[in-house]
């Protein structure tokens, strides 16, 4: 189960109400400090906080949001004391509003909508925090609550949440028991070690700084699977003429790159580009996405250190996540003009449908407010929608300039 689109009100910079649709291929534009990264930490953040292992309505330790307070994540332009947070999600569309309590150094859901019907509102003083009235068309009660992270479990009630018209539908857990989970890489990702030590198991995950990639392959390679290493090898291999190699060194291994000559030299990953060793953790995140391991993911910069000539073949390996009979969700932070053009071509060659893409310019106003705009593709890979005509202009400019000054000399 993935969740197919996020909102959020009063976050950050984002005061107003913002909507990211998460399609198989999701990108995010914009200038720098517009408001990106905020947004897509917002994934990993949320489904942090629909775990249920947190005492409190948010998971603050989730670490996307770096460490930060509650009042760290409310806007500074509004001056409000709370936030809304809206997720469609398997056939529900939830809403909750998420208070600060700043006497009791805490924060607490103050509403909380289940399809508009189910509407669960603040109603006691802060001591008393846990009461709830809990409104439907056909009944209205209170509760006494508890959230565990954004979920809730009732403690003294005999009535189940939520009771929609006749039939009791346990959507919380419902939800806790899909074990919702975002892949997240951040913008700068660890290389391997030269020497990586056997840990007895290959990670469920990777860290969001790329770390266990390394591992991931070796266990892969080691218990014959071949569902992760033959996928990530295959990019470097298509593009750059070399495959992945691992090689076990007593109780340790290396991963190393060779050519497809059947040259004898290899070379320790570590060795090689910074961009073949930042790229190498998003393929593994891809291929385990291919797999099945997760259904989300949200990258930042997942052409980080490549050669422009790359971007276009990254790209390519999105859209081939993106053709498959059940495609992950896919939200990237990107600044990559040939992955955009690379999309576009696709689009119009006929090889991608345009549904199966959204992109999201970010930018942020004069008052400090981000806005992200969204943009949509006609059939022919033409942008539709606020997409800024001077988006990719600097290129176009310094060509012009520099043409200009050679004229000069002629």
């Amino acid at each position: 189960m993935s969740i197919q689109s996020f909102t959020l009100k009063n976050y950050r910079s984002f005061v107003d109400r913002t909507t990211i649709e998460l399609r198989p291929l999701t990108l995010l534009f914009g200038y720098n400090n517009s408001g990106k990264s905020a947004l897509l930490r917002a994934l990993p953040f949320i489904a942090d906080s629909l775990k249920g292992q947190s005492r409190t309505p948010l998971a603050l330790n989730s670490p996307a949001i770096r460490g930060s307070h509650f009042s760290d994540l409310l806007s500074h332009i509004s001056g409000r004391q709370e936030f809304d947070i809206e997720l469609s999600i398997l056939d529900y569309d939830l809403k909750w509003t998420i208070r600060r309590f700043p006497e009791l150094r805490t924060h607490v859901v103050s509403r909380y909508l289940i399809n508009e019907q189910t509407n669960v509102q603040w109603l006691a003083e802060s001591k008393q925090k846990n009461k709830y009235l809990i409104q439907t068309d056909d009944v209205s009660f209170k509760s006494d609550l508890s959230f565990h992270g954004l979920l809730a479990n009732e403690d003294g009630s005999d009535e189940r949440i939520p009771n929609i018209g006749d039939t009791k539908v346990e959507i919380d857990d419902e939800i806790r028991n899909e074990n919702i989970y975002v892949q997240w890489l951040t913008s700068v990702r660890k290389p391997p070690l030269r020497n990586n030590p056997f840990k007895g198991a290959a990670p469920e995950y990777l860290a969001p700084d790329g770390r266990s990639a390394a591992d991931i392959l070796a266990y892969d390679s080691i218990f014959d699977e071949l569902l992760i290493l033959p996928k990530v090898s295959s990019w470097y291999e298509k593009n750059l003429q070399q495959k992945i190699v691992i090689e076990e060194v007593a109780e340790h291994f290396q991963i190393k790159l060779q050519r497809l000559t059947n040259s004898p030299c290899k070379v320790n990953i570590v060795d090689v580009g910074e961009g073949l060793i930042q790229v190498l953790p998003v393929l593994v995140a891809c291929a385990m996405a291919s797999e099945g391991y997760t259904n989300m993911l949200a990258i930042e910069e997942p052409e980080s250190h490549l050669h422009p000539q790359l971007h276009a073949a990254l790209a390519e390996h999105f859209f081939e996540l993106a053709r498959q009979d059940e495609p992950p969700k896919v939200l990237l932070e990107t600044h990559s003009e040939n992955f955009l053009l690379r999309t576009q071509l696709e689009i119009a060659r006929g090889e991608l449908d345009p549904e199966l893409v959204m992109v999201y310019w970010v930018r942020q106003l004069d008052d400090g407010r981000s806005i992200a705009e969204p943009v949509v593709f006609d059939s022919k890979g033409r942008p539709q929608g606020e997409w800024p005509r001077d988006v990719f202009y600097t290129d176009i400019e310094l060509s012009r300039q520099l043409v200009q000054e050679r004229r000069k000399h002629l």
